[in-house]
């Protein structure tokens, strides 16, 4: 059996805070999902409102098609819909150009805040995977 190798992406995190799990004090294998990155971005006008987000590699099952949107036209990066991920919970998938059941996933929590999606929205926009 040969080795899956994630290729090299590119995110646009100009709003956000990218760090790795050790630092955010999290497992590097939460569910068993290896986790990348953690992402966190806040925006304070009185109140503190901020959305968290978290980077793992998963297996898409080839048996069982995702329902996913784009999230802009051209875009690697597929929102997932009708997901019972709870309230506030945003899954985007990237399958891998290089392998057939290999992606990343990120998961976002956000609360409803309109400058947050939009921030969630433009980062997961400006994802591309990085010609070999």
């Amino acid at each position: 059996m040969s080795d899956l190798v994630l290729p090299a992406f590119e995110l646009d995190c100009r709003e956000w805070l990218v760090v790795s799990p050790a630092e955010a004090g999290l497992p590097e294998q939460p569910d068993g999902a290896p986790l990348l990155a953690v992402l966190s971005t806040m925006i304070i006008e009185g109140d503190i409102r901020e959305a968290t987000g978290a980077l793992t590699v998963g297996l898409i099952d080839e048996g069982d098609p995702l329902d996913v949107r784009p999230v802009a036209p051209g875009s690697a990066a597929h929102e997932l819909v009708d997901e019972s991920g709870g309230d506030g919970t945003r899954r985007y998938v990237m399958p891998s150009p290089n392998a057939d059941n290999l992606a990343l996933v990120a998961e976002f929590v956000v609360a409803g805040d309109a400058e947050l999606d939009r921030r969630v929205d433009a980062l997961m926009a400006s994802f591309r995977w990085q010609a070999a």
